[in-house]
């Protein structure tokens, strides 16, 4: 009798948790789900009453009309910048901050400490405190408008942050490995290239991802940095064509743009799950 008590106990145990994860779900996906919505409906359906849920007429065509070269929302343009510059910026970021969270996960130097702090102190303040001065250096430098004006201080917002999850990381990488690479004749840079990094992979991969999404989702700097088609980027090119324009484009060309981030962390999600346990075991 004790024994089916425990079993039932079990069985809503996990019945409740299986629910409330499937409404948190339902809750989280719901604006996705709309975005979906409108995405695939006419501009006098999205009007009508009483509410449609379910389009009658599916229209496809959103999805064709919004890639046209001229069409007010410059989707296009607006992915392959966002696409260059996350992925540069990204690449670039993981690149310095893997030397630096090395150094401070491994080297022992004066101030080691006050560094980190002063480190995660900068990230805690506003970009916006940043922003004019940044473009008053840009500007006599003739880089407004240019993908490094971008880049550059993506590069400078995200250091902080992957720099602290790197250093979680490298501290998962056992310190026997590495000494027996220094009594094999390797150097302290040949250690990081061929042992530290290799095992710190899953690591590297969810650190990029990251910074990846952050620069793809950045709206302050393109805003502030900005001005051109040439170097829109996705959340700016939505942002500016959202005056007199079809919701069933603007949808659609919102789908488009949450597909690479959303294609990238689906191909990258056990890197990522595997990233993020093991900085957190050992942290």
């Amino acid at each position: 009798m004790r024994l089916n008590i425990h079993r039932l106990k079990k069985l809503g145990s996990t019945l409740l948790t299986y629910f409330l994860a499937l409404v948190i779900g339902l809750v989280m996906a719901f604006p996705l789900l709309t975005l979906a919505r409108v995405s695939l409906f006419r501009r006098l359906d999205l009007y009508a009453k009483p509410i449609q849920w379910i389009p009658q007429t599916v229209r496809w065509q959103n999805y064709v009309d919004v890639l046209a070269p001229d069409h007010i929302v410059p989707i296009r343009a607006s992915i392959t910048n966002s696409f260059l510059v996350a992925f540069a910026a990204a690449s670039l970021t993981v690149a310095i901050t893997s030397l630096a969270a090395y150094a401070f996960a491994r080297l022992r130097f004066p101030g080691r400490n006050s560094i980190q702090s002063m480190l995660l102190s900068v990230y805690l303040l506003p970009a916006m405190l940043f922003l004019i001065p940044i473009f008053m250096i840009m500007r006599p430098l003739k880089l407004l408008d240019t993908h490094l004006s971008l880049i550059l201080p993506y590069t400078v917002w995200m250091t902080p942050f992957v720099t602290m999850i790197l250093k979680d990381f490298f501290n998962t990488v056992p310190e026997e490995i590495e000494d027996a690479a220094f009594v094999d004749g390797c150097s302290r840079l040949g250690v990081i290239w061929r042992v530290v990094l290799p095992l710190a992979g899953p690591g590297l991969v969810a650190a990029w991802v990251s910074a990846f999404i952050m620069s793809w989702n950045e709206f302050l700097t393109p805003l502030i940095l900005t001005s051109k088609l040439k170097v829109i980027t996705t959340t700016l090119g939505l942002y500016t064509s959202t005056y007199d324009i079809e919701l069933g484009h603007m949808a659609a060309a919102g789908i488009y743009a949450i597909l690479p981030v959303l294609i990238l962390t689906l191909v990258f999600q056990r890197r990522i799950e595997q990233g993020i346990v093991a900085g957190a075991v050992k942290g």
